[in-house]
């Protein structure tokens, strides 16, 4: 194995214990690696502004991987490094879908979430709860009217995302959704759909983001542990998925770690990195 350069986790259920927090241990593992040079990436499905800030102020947490790979971010000067984002044409065609099922709709744009009253007002309908209630609550700009405030400004979508209290309408709009060419559809939560453009992915970010640093792929460590994460976990040098992770994702792990509840991000950059 070569010697790991760059280090990109996912947030939650991953780095992020239940109460999307980290502990005093994997804080300390994080900065001990920056020390030593390794860069550390989030790479999340959540925009900049979601990221906890003991995250974003950490010194040495320069770069991000927001959206599911649909924007870089390069904090240090204060830039968008690549985009991978959706049409609004696109983007009107999942909404209409949308509209068919009882389930939130919310899209991300420049760095900010996006959601109608309807459903910022209703998040435990669609059994929005406990600390995602409150990321929801904090980083959406309420709208009235997704479609029209689209149109005023169609550029810059970089992903959509739903909410289910039924996960078999859940599963029935997945398998509807997977037909839209123009679309990649995955998970982060175990009742949410996340929707970016057909070749976004966690993976395209973390290559565009070596490549932009020069650093090889085989340098490269990656954690994870939902559907989200499936792409990245493939194309870094090491994969590694969490004990609390899917199965399918377990199965093309280079190694598996502790769970996020017993700091497996740390245990992994230890047992590897450190």
């Amino acid at each position: 194995m070569d010697k790991i350069k760059l280090v990109a986790m996912d947030l939650d259920n991953t780095l992020l214990n239940g109460e999307k927090k980290i502990s005093l241990h994997t804080k300390e593992v994080l900065k001990e690696a920056i020390q030593k040079g390794v860069l550390i990436v989030p790479a999340t499905g959540r925009i900049f502004k979601a990221i906890p800030e003991f995250i974003r102020e950490l010194a040495g947490v320069r770069y991000a991987i927001c959206c599911n790979g649909a924007t870089i971010y390069d904090k240090g000067e204060d830039k968008i490094i690549y985009t991978n984002h959706l049409s609004a044409q696109t983007v009107y065609k999942v909404l209409d879908l949308l509209d068919g099922y009882h389930c939130s709709q919310d899209i991300y744009r420049n760095g900010k979430g996006y959601m109608e009253s309807r459903f910022y007002h209703h998040l435990e309908d669609y059994k929005i709860e406990g600390p995602m209630y409150e990321i929801i609550k904090t980083t959406r700009v309420e709208v009235e009217n997704l479609r029209e405030d689209i149109k005023e400004e169609g550029k810059g979508i970089e992903k959509m995302c739903a909410f289910f209290d039924d996960l078999e309408k859940k599963k029935e709009v997945w398998q509807k959704l997977n037909q839209v060419k123009e679309i990649a559809v995955t998970s982060a939560i175990w009742n949410n759909i996340e929707i970016n453009s057909a070749t976004c992915n966690k993976g395209d970010g973390l290559s565009h983001l070596a490549s932009y640093l020069n650093i090889p792929m085989s340098q490269v460590m990656a954690c994870g542990d939902a559907s989200n994460d499936e792409k990245m976990i493939e194309a870094a040098g090491f994969g590694v998925v969490m004990e609390n992770g899917i199965d399918v994702l377990k199965e093309k792990a280079d190694f598996v770690t502790k769970s996020n509840e017993e700091d497996g991000v740390a245990y992994a950059i230890e047992k590897f990195v450190l």
